[in-house]
């Protein structure tokens, strides 16, 4: 049996990865590399879809890289990602130390709270503020914090 050495970066299928990129970076203050195009045969062999064409970005995160790749070929099949209650849904969670002053900077990279910011009340996050925030194609990230 081959053991896990290392968690290289999780990756998101976006709809336009330059607007995320300076998201990350002048936002949240996260170091991103410019956008890069793989060779296509190279991706479409490690992804196995045909004649796949993309922009792929690196955000440096804090304890975690994250890909954000913006595909130009096949074309996507969805305008949305699902829901967060849809099987496939994923998101991306940051502790922050003020959720609503995130949120309004946020707001300048198209990104909306989807909640008023409740505190929860239970578990190992309790008495932390926290809501999701989407993007018009549904990209997610919940922020905790105070």
């Amino acid at each position: 049996m081959t053991s896990v050495v290392s968690t290289l970066h999780t990756g998101f299928t976006v709809a336009d990865v330059r607007r995320l990129a300076a998201f990350f970076r002048e936002c949240l203050g996260f170091e991103v590399t410019e956008p890069r195009s793989p060779p296509s045969e190279t991706l479409s062999r490690i992804i196995g879809v045909q004649a796949a064409a993309a922009d792929v970005v690196y955000v440096n995160a804090p304890g975690h890289v994250i890909e954000l790749l913006q595909y130009y070929s096949p074309v996507s099949g969805t305008a949305n990602a699902p829901r967060p209650c849809d099987i496939g849904f994923a998101h991306l969670s940051f502790l922050v130390e003020n959720v609503a002053s995130v949120a309004d900077a946020a707001a300048r990279f198209g990104f909306v709270a989807e909640t008023a910011m409740p505190t929860i009340q239970h578990g190992p996050h309790a008495g932390r503020r926290a809501t999701y925030l989407r993007d018009s194609h549904g990209f997610s990230i919940e922020l905790m914090g105070g």
